[in-house]
């Protein structure tokens, strides 16, 4: 039975009779499972009620709680018979309010302050039975920043000088226990700057996030709510599978959150075959889910290079479409049993300048979000200080601007269901990759304000240039590569700095594991590849002409070749060496030409020729 009872409640359970205060801190505003008698079941429990069950199992007669929302103390009985009290506390009883109208003068304010000082002397002082007060929200009693003043100074006072006075008193436990204070904040740094913290005098007690046994009892508790309010027969092979699997998909959460799960899949008439589904919906919201769709499951099986847009890497689009199939068929991180939480799909894009990789990225979230969906791009060369952290998850409580959350967090939780670009990130300061590593693993982050953002439903899109350029060249020295070396070489140097950048330069071996196979070496544009971006670019002038100045736009073959040629001229730079050969050898003649020259509505402009002349190149075009 004691193995069932969390260490922090044993914990707790000593310190009665070690010290006369005791703070609790950590995840305070839990619900958590523990015996509810002598039987083996666990029950729930809220943290004034764990409270409440270590005073009564050591004797304690009552235990006053600070109603800080209704300025009153509620005394709970833990004794049968006659209960004693301080004169204080019957007092305040008669008067049923903290702030009502008595023989004290002063703001309400002060008065609530003031009788919760003399409750308290009186409580700590009393020698008939152990009594206890508990403040649910110590750190509201005042601000971490400021000094208190008045009452509120003098409450902080005689806390800690009471501390020093107090006295054991005899109850029915073997060792008497102090008449102890209890105070609950969810960090030690939000209490007021007067409360003093004694190692001898106030116990300090962190309660940690969940465990796996805790949330266990959570997910039992839950699915059998559920199946309580449906059909199925509660059986307990049935409740003891699917409370394995909400554990599994509610990594992270704390047992309140679970428990909430249940409520979303009552509400939603889910059953607890689908709870997954009800996690889902509690952690992101009532949305579109492209994963859950029938259709998605064909979309991405069925996807080709033409599909995503990205030309000339058909090896490297099949490869991250593989890693999506995993996504729609539910099995991203099976092999794992350490968190199913992971984001739906992570890719890391490496190789030369204009290949294709934020294409990629942008075709991506074309095929599984819609036509118009983009990326939310963070270009990591904006975050090489230490400090840019801030920007991604909002600068640390108490500092300025903390409330106004992170450009990453705050995004996410606006649309859960996101592709996110990570733009160049090796160019990034070595601390953030710190946040990568927790977004890999758990699937989540926690922002300035403290607030949870899941990434589970989203993908997560690395580009780098690592091992395109020699790292131990001389500034200006040409390329280490070019189109025509032999790819299964560049993709083994591509490979080898990737490793050799997380194990060796910023020392993050297991963030590369974590990445497993999301590495994806992207080739030079070869020659033969040219022609097709040429059309689409082409394609796009022509389109542009049509809707801006109702023009129909033809090519001739000459000017066709004389872009070819200056395409392939620029084939370092990849596609975008061929986007600068269009712009510049025809539309800037093109504009020239527009602009002195405006065409009437449904001409046809065709470009025979485009040649380079002494003030820059011009287009013979026949318009008709």
């Amino acid at each position: 039975m004691k193995a069932e009872v969390p260490a922090w409640v044993r914990e707790l359970d000593l310190s009665l009779v070690t010290h006369p205060q005791i703070l609790l801190v950590g995840n305070v505003r839990d619900t958590y499972f523990l015996p509810a008698g002598t039987g083996s079941a666990l029950a729930p429990f809220d943290l004034p009620q764990v409270v409440e069950r270590s005073c009564r199992l050591r004797g304690f007669a009552a235990l006053a709680v600070f109603d800080i929302a209704r300025d009153r103390l509620d005394v709970w009985r833990l004794r049968d018979g006659e209960l004693p009290l301080p004169d204080a506390l019957r007092e305040f009883i008669a008067d049923d309010a903290l702030s009502a109208p008595g023989r004290d003068g002063g703001s309400p304010d002060d008065l609530v302050l003031r009788r919760t000082r003399r409750v308290l002397r009186e409580i700590v002082t009393f020698r008939t039975a152990p009594i206890g007060m508990l403040f649910p929200f110590a750190a509201r009693l005042g601000s971490p920043r400021a000094e208190l003043t008045g009452e509120g100074k003098l409450l902080m006072a005689a806390a800690e000088a009471l501390a020093h006075e107090a006295r054991t008193v005899p109850g029915s436990s073997p060792v008497m226990p102090y008449n102890t204070v209890f105070w609950v904040a969810e960090r030690e740094e939000q209490l007021p700057v007067e409360f003093a913290i004694s190692p001898r005098t106030v116990k300090v007690i962190t309660i940690p996030a969940a465990p796996v046994e805790q949330r266990l009892a959570a997910a039992r508790h839950a699915v059998t709510v559920v199946m309580s309010k449906g059909t199925q027969a509660a059986d307990q092979r049935t409740i003891d599978t699917a409370a394995e699997n909400l554990v599994s998909v509610t990594h992270g959460m704390s047992n309140a959150e679970v428990l909430a799960v249940s409520s979303v899949a009552i509400d939603r008439g889910l059953p607890v075959s689908r709870l997954d589904e009800a996690a889902r919906l509690y952690r992101v919201g009532v949305r579109n889910n492209p994963w859950a769709a029938s259709s998605i499951r064909k979309i991405i099986a069925e996807a080709d290079p033409a599909a995503i847009g990205v030309i000339g890497q058909d090896r490297a689009v099949r490869k991250a479409v593989e890693i999506f199939m995993r996504s729609a068929a539910g099995l991203t991180g099976a092999q794992s049993s350490s968190s199913p939480n992971r984001p739906r799909g992570v890719l890391f894009l490496a190789g030369p300048t204009g290949v294709g990789k934020t294409e990629l990225a942008k075709g991506v979230a074309r095929l599984i979000f819609g036509r118009d969906a983009e990326p939310v791009r963070f270009d990591m060369s904006e975050f090489q200080q230490e400090h840019a952290r801030e920007r991604l998850v909002g600068a640390p409580p108490g500092y300025v601007g903390f409330d106004a959350g992170g450009e990453l967090t705050n995004a996410v939780r606006a649309n859960p269901m996101s592709v996110l670009l990570f733009d160049e990130i090796d160019k990034a300061h070595e601390r953030l990759f710190d946040l990568f590593l927790q977004v890999l693993e758990d699937g989540r982050l926690t922002d300035g304000r403290g607030s949870t953002v899941h990434f589970t439903e989203s993908v997560l899109i690395f580009t780098s240039n690592l091992g395109v350029t020699d790292p131990m060249a001389p500034p200006g020295a040409p390329p280490r590569f070019t189109y025509r070396d032999d790819p299964a070489e560049v993709r083994r140097v591509l490979q080898q700095s990737f490793e050799s950048f997380f194990d060796n330069k910023i020392g993050r071996p297991e963030l590369r594991n974590r990445l497993g196979d999301a590495f994806i070496a992207m080739d030079f544009i070869q020659p033969e590849i040219v022609p097709a971006l040429l059309e689409k670019a082409l394609s796009s002038v022509a389109r542009r002409m049509d809707v801006v100045h109702r023009v129909r736009l033809e090519i001739g073959q000459a000017a066709r070749r004389t872009l070819y040629d200056r395409a392939i001229e620029n084939l370092g730079h990849g596609g975008r060496g061929v986007n600068n050969a269009v712009e510049t050898t025809l539309i800037n003649p093109l504009s020239e030409m527009v602009l002195r020259e405006p065409p009437a509505l449904d001409e046809t402009w065709r470009v025979d020729q485009l040649v380079d002349g002494t003030h820059g190149w011009r287009a013979e075009v026949t318009r008709c």
